[in-house]
Order: structure tokens, then sequence, then C-alpha cells
């Protein structure tokens, strides 16, 4: 931008824009990349407790509703989650497959979380790890369940 552009930017005059010779040099088509978005939330990972060892997956999915500690149950199964993008056979690339689980806290809070971490679409899954972590030991530990908690503190403190 030169000297008379910014004096005419004072008077409401826009400056010219140049166009960016790298944006021309690759055909003209530039988009900004964005993030991957991502359905399930995947928590750091965590050593599997003593009662989930040597358990088949149909066994620990049953298993796991006895050790929830989290009020806002959460429910695991297996998912087998496609992804939109399409492998060299011609088949749909799974994005997720394996043990899955949803609960109150990550349908009402997912988007929220999802943007703290960069996404524009919300999570609607949460991975194995989280249930060790967080659903089967210490709910302070789950992302969704602490956003829940800040909404619910909120709220009573608006209706004291």
């Amino acid at each position: 931008m030169s000297f008379w552009d910014s004096i005419m930017s004072l008077f409401g005059k826009k400056p010219t824009v140049v166009p960016d010779p790298k944006a021309q040099a690759s055909g003209g088509n530039s988009t900004v990349a964005r993030p991957k978005n991502r359905q399930v939330y995947e928590g750091r990972p965590v050593q599997a407790p003593e009662w989930a060892l040597d358990k088949s997956v149909s066994e620990l999915i049953a298993e796991i509703p006895k050790h929830v500690v989290c009020k806002y149950v959460p429910k695991f199964e297996l998912k087998k989650i496609m992804s939109t993008q399409v492998g060299k056979d011609g088949n749909m690339i799974p994005e997720y497959n394996g043990v899955a689980g949803d609960c109150g806290a990550l349908k009402q809070h997912g988007r929220k979380v999802a943007e703290h971490n960069g996404l524009t679409m919300p999570y609607r899954y949460v991975d194995l790890n989280i249930a060790y972590r967080a659903c089967c030991g210490n709910p302070q530990k789950c992302p969704f369940y602490l956003h829940a908690e800040g909404e619910m503190d909120a709220v009573n403190s608006h209706r004291r």
C-alpha cells in the first residue's frame, strides 16, 4: 500500500487489491486449509483398568456401565463411522472403527468443545480412552462434563 493509497483510504476510497502471484501460479484456486473435522473425541491414551484387561469387545461394552461414575450416563457401543473420503478401491474410508460412546453432556456441549479445539462441526462420540479416564474414573477429566457443570452453575447462579 502506497502513501497515496493510505491517504485516499481516509476519504473512503478503498485501495486496489493486488492479486497474489502464488495464487495465480496455482491456477487462481486458493482455498483456506481448515482442520479436519472429527466425529469422535479422542482422549489421551490411558492404560486399561484391571476390570477391562483381557476382555473381548462385547464383554467390555457390557462391563463399562457397571463402572460408570459420571451422572450424564454415557452409553458405549461398537461404532464404525465412515468418512466422506473415498479410497483407491472406490469405497469410503472408515474414520473410526471401535468402541465409542455418547451421553447427554456430549450431545449438548459437543459443539463448544469442538470449537475450542479449532473444529467446525460438533463431536458426536467419545472413544474408549475417555471411558477409562473420565466416565469410569474421574468425570472432572472430561471436557464435556466440565462444560455441562459450568453451564449448570451459571444457570443456578442466575436463579438466586
